[in-house]
């Protein structure tokens, strides 16, 4: 399923120019478009996005404002700036700030394409799993202290969540709009998932109350109590 990129810009030539360009990478990635921050981020609470392409001047909310909220809210997303003053300082207060990549007006769009699909990768570089339990894997992950990202999705349902770990402890989870203790008591809930993972997190603020172990009983509970009802 092609992943969703959303490209932000207030030129709205340039937006119809980059989403008709972009069409023939339909396969590997879908096109969304808003004209600020602000419609950005009414897209990011309604869908599932991989990539924000943005440029950084535009009314209401700026380029800089939506990365620091992507960052703050949406720590999986992955940002490539778009700018006409692209220099070696901007580029490194950007990776400061949480974006990956920037790429410099004008542009061609196969160039932009090429950092959209390169950034995709990164989604599942640490390789794909199947036949794996969330809970499972994730009581590995704290074994071996790793550093992940861990995207899961329910193969039942087609929801997709995302568990951020580093040095083995599940700092957040999310889904949806829900973050926290709650969006990981449901991913850990699924049963028939597949697993990608990201060598890194870039998620640092801690929204997981406890250990993953009470996590999981509860996410255990939840799910014998369910099963009760049905009966």
């Amino acid at each position: 399923m092609p992943k969703n990129v959303l490209i932000v810009d207030d030129d709205r030539d340039l937006l119809l120019t980059l989403e008709l360009g972009l069409e023939k990478y339909g396969r590997q990635f879908s096109v969304m478009t808003a004209r600020d921050g602000e419609a950005a981020v009414e897209k990011l609470r309604g869908n599932t996005v991989s990539v924000v392409v943005t440029d950084l001047k535009m009314p209401r909310m700026d380029g800089y404002s939506l990365l620091v909220h992507i960052m703050g809210h949406f720590p999986d997303i992955h940002v490539i700036i778009m700018t006409a003053y692209g220099t070696a300082e901007l580029e490194r207060q950007m990776n400061a700030k949480g974006a990956v990549d920037y790429i410099e007006k004008p542009f061609l769009v196969e160039d932009l394409a090429r950092k959209i699909i390169a950034t995709l990768k990164k989604e599942s570089e640490g390789g794909m799993l199947h036949g794996f339990t969330t809970g499972v894997f994730a009581q590995l992950v704290e074994m071996e202290q790793k550093t992940c990202t861990l995207r899961v999705v329910d193969r039942d349902s087609g929801k997709k969540g995302v568990l951020f770990f580093r040095n083995g402890e599940l700092l957040d989870a999310r889904l949806d709009g829900i973050t926290g203790d709650e969006a990981a008591l449901i991913i850990f809930s699924w049963d028939r998932v597949s697993l990608s993972i990201q060598n890194e997190c870039r998620a640092t603020a801690r929204r997981i109350e406890g250990d993953l172990q009470r996590i999981l009983l509860e996410a255990m509970r939840r799910k014998d109590e369910a099963g009760a009802l049905e009966e």
